[in-house]
């Protein structure tokens, strides 16, 4: 009979871990440098949480020209700060103006939806301030961004 419940309990933490490892998801993304900048370091966080993680760069440095992918930690959050950091370690600064209507100048970060985002954009406009674009849908056909 003990031999019976111990099983049972084994079984029963089995399925129960099993369950929670297939519903632990995440989210990918394509991050595209089409500014002049190099990128040294990118690192995301869910929105407004604590510290940014570690370097997700696939290599030590990612030239103009180049993109690579994101994964994200889980997908409990959906809203996740980017910080990007060039050569010397500094963040770029980025000024856009939010869904909200709220104009955010030089901020070291990028908050951004990700649930939707196949592709973000980094670039320059013609006076070398850093911009960015998001992209939902595979316009420069790289494929998924989790494959």
């Amino acid at each position: 009979m003990k031999k019976t419940k111990f099983f049972a309990i084994v079984a029963f933490l089995l399925l129960a871990f099993s369950i929670n490892t297939a519903s632990a998801q995440y989210f990918c993304f394509f991050v595209d440098n089409q500014s002049d900048e190099s990128f040294n370091e990118l690192k995301i966080r869910p929105s407004g949480k604590g510290n940014f993680g570690k370097d997700l760069l696939p290599s030590d440095l990612v030239e103009s020209g180049k993109h690579f992918w994101v994964k994200t930690g889980n997908d409990k959050d959906i809203n996740y700060d980017v910080q990007i950091t060039n050569m010397d370690g500094s963040p770029l600064l980025f000024s856009w103006t939010g869904v909200d209507g709220n104009f955010y100048a030089n901020k070291p970060f990028i908050t951004l939806n990700v649930r939707d985002l196949h592709t973000l954009v980094i670039g320059s406009d013609e006076n070398g301030n850093l911009t960015f674009s998001v992209h939902n849908d595979d316009a420069f056909n790289y494929g998924h961004p989790c494959q």
